[in-house]
């Protein structure tokens, strides 16, 4: 790797260091406790990851590919969907046979967790028809063995083991099965076939990867069904960015100005329940992956690419088209000025595969479209204007509905399909009312129950309703929809369901002054200052979805005034003061600290006064930040690297063996650093 991007790297490194050291460590909430169970995961330096069974939770089974599978709307009740029976009745896990050696009994299935498309039920419900989509082996990816993922049915009595915060039952992720390396990775070129004695999936045919045009599989998928979607289909191409026109600046308000689709008017109507003769457009989403020049392209990094494009995209047909947004650090290399220039960086920095799925941008573009909006400086612009490329893309591909930006060190060992549905469906059915004050915890069934449980301790701390509609701020004209005029204590938690979320994080949502976060007064140009602009930020970024018209509100902002907040804080702040609909998703998240109950882990982030919402306290800092290091999920990658190193069999010399066949559940991981 180059020095420069060395540096880089190192630069990402210092800022993280310095949001573990300051900002996690006062990142401190409250919500009462009650006694509840520990889930004993072994610490990740040994060989007993998930060496254990959990008794029986009522997680839900997800539909296998041969079931009737429906796509679940809006919630048509009063309340948010919940089950009832919570992840707090679970006691202590008994040791069982570890998953390697379950995996050998284990039934191999097909992972098919996509809807009925064209059923009769389907047809009621949904515009358009589905039509499958051709992959990289030329054959129509639904239905063929070799383009699906596969997975491995738990045993009758035997979930996966529950996560410390969010929930697999409460969210839709459940789904009685675990996932194995070879399983999953194989339809994408993983050929290991290691593990003598397993019941291992058959190896897919071969496929000359070098040669698979990806941008033409999704264009031609979402052709191909686009009478299923509301928006008109981009035809821009090549897929570049542009430098700004005069045009573009003095008629930035109409960016502003978009169509209404079929959900905001429903909702707008505060209409819950869906005409049984009226159909509905599916939304489309964009998966922006962030990356950057001298990104090494491993072996895992391309399965993980392209497992994101089948599943997503071309399974789906083209409900999502995924892309790779690539900054070019190297300010040498003239991409918008000179076409062979942008071309030459394409050819070297990115796998060809690959080319037409990539944008490729560099600091003088953000400078010359946003020159207000705080320091473009080459060595921290990455970190201080992360989504800015995203802004742009909502204005050269305005398609799509939403808006998703991970980050490439992110994996997800389950299915992307069902992980991005069941979040963007969730968020869809919650409730506007006291969305801010939920987003703001760590939601732990072990201590607060159901989410419905959760929800009506959320609700007694509020009683008054809390954040109703837009925050006002100077210079801000909100654009989102007004609240109901009888106000939030008339409100049957009634107003936002089925509504899709314009601000999705999987980490809560909190008040970065009253939290005294670090970054909490890195803010320019908004009239009220420092003191009185009202703000919300998320700690970690790994994954967020961004809603259009949210961008769009970001974007005029940026042009007119120049306002501009670290952006762990920009989007969500954003959308508090244009009242619009941001929601913390409950990812199922592990922390592997076997000396410490749920009791104790949660009290070191969540406050347990009744008084105020957050600690703003220093006094759990040095535990707060050695249990970070053990998280499945957050800054630093010490147990998410060694957890995936032992789900890819990958010993301590970087060498694949036959040790490890880790069946593991779907779980996110973050971050990915080294392999």
């Amino acid at each position: 790797m180059s020095r420069r991007g060395d540096a880089f790297l190192s630069c990402r490194a210092l800022i993280a260091s310095i949001f573990t050291l300051f900002s996690l460590s006062l990142f401190l909430w409250h919500f009462p406790s009650r006694q509840s169970s520990l889930i004993n995961q072994p610490n990740p330096s040994s060989n007993r990851i998930y060496d254990l069974y959990i008794e029986d939770s009522g997680e839900h089974e997800f539909p296998k590919h041969d079931e009737p599978s429906t796509d679940p709307g809006p919630s048509e009740s009063n309340e948010e969907q919940t089950i009832e029976s919570p992840d707090s009745d679970l006691d202590f896990p008994k040791p069982s046979t570890n998953f390697h050696e379950s995996a050998v009994n284990l039934a191999f299935e097909l992972y098919d967790p996509y809807p009925d498309y064209n059923s009769k039920e389907w047809k009621k419900r949904w515009h358009g028809a589905h039509f499958s989509c051709k992959g990289p082996r030329g054959v129509d990816v639904n239905g063929n063995a070799d383009d699906t993922m596969g997975a491995y049915k738990l045993p009758s009595g035997a979930s996966t083991p529950a996560p410390i915060f969010g929930s697999y039952k409460e969210t839709g992720l459940g789904s009685g099965f675990c996932f194995e390396r070879h399983a999953r990775n194989s339809p994408y070129g993983d050929e290991d076939m290691t593990g003598d004695g397993l019941n291992a999936r058959p190896q897919p045919s071969s496929v000359d990867w070098k040669s698979v045009d990806w941008g033409q599989l999704q264009n031609d998928c979402a052709t191909l069904n686009q009478n299923r979607f509301e928006g008109k289909r981009s035809s821009v191409n090549p897929l570049t960015f542009r430098y700004p026109e005069d045009d573009d600046i003095q008629h930035v308000n109409s960016t502003l100005i978009l169509p209404e689709t079929h959900l905001e008017r429903r909702s707008r109507f505060n209409v819950r329940r869906r005409s049984s003769t009226s159909k509905e457009y599916k939304q489309r989403n964009a998966i922006l992956l962030r990356t950057y020049d001298t990104k090494e392209y491993t072996p895992d990094n391309m399965y993980h690419i392209r497992s994101m494009v089948s599943q997503l995209s071309l399974h789906s047909g083209g409900e999502y088209e995924v892309f790779l947004v690539v900054q070019i650090i190297d300010l040498e290399r003239k991409i918008f000025s000179d076409p062979e220039a942008y071309q030459e960086a394409l050819d070297l920095y990115v796998p060809r595969e690959f080319h037409s799925i990539s944008i490729l941008f560099n600091v003088p573009l953000l400078e010359a479209w946003y020159p207000k909006a705080g320091k473009h400086d080459p060595d921290n612009s990455q970190q201080v204007h992360m989504t800015q490329p995203l802004q742009l893309f909502s204005l050269l591909r305005p398609e799509f509905d939403l808006y998703w930006q991970l980050e490439l060190d992110v994996r997800y060992t389950g299915h992307h399909y069902h992980h991005m549905e069941a979040i963007r469906q969730w968020a869809q059915k919650q409730p506007r009312k006291l969305s801010w004050e939920r987003s703001a915890y760590f939601y732990s069934p072990y201590i607060h129950g159901t989410w419905k449980e959760f929800c009506s301790k959320v609700q007694d701390i509020f009683p008054l309703g809390g954040i109703w509609g837009a925050v006002p701020t100077t210079g801000i004209d909100p654009v989102g929809p007004n609240p109901p005029e009888s106000g939030a204590n008339d409100d049957d938690f009634g107003w936002g369901v089925g509504e899709p979320a314009d601000f999705i994080n999987v980490s809560p949502i909190v008040d970065p002054v009253q939290d005294h976060m670090m970054f909490r007064n890195w803010i320019d140009n908004y009239p009220d200052g420092k003191e009185k602009t009202p703000r919300r930020a998320g700690p970690v970024t790994p994954l967020i979805a961004v809603s259009k018209r949210l961008l769009r509100a970001m974007h005029h902002s940026q042009i007119t005034l120049g306002t501009h907040m670290m952006p762990e804080m920009f989007p969500e702040s954003s959308a508090l003061q244009h009242g619009m609909k941001a929601v913390a998703f409950p990812e199922p998240t592990y922390v592997d600290i076997d000396d410490k109950t749920p009791e104790e882990i949660e009290s070191i982030f969540n406050d347990q006064s009744i008084t105020g919402m957050w600690n703003g306290g220093s006094a759990n800092a040095p535990l707060a930040q050695h249990i970070s290091y053990w998280w499945s999920a957050w800054f630093k990658p010490e147990y998410s690297n060694v957890l995936y190193r032992q789900w890819l069999g990958i010993d301590e010399a970087g060498n694949r063996t036959d040790d490890s066949r880790l069946c593991l559940p779907a779980i996110t991981l973050h971050p990915i650093k080294g392999i």
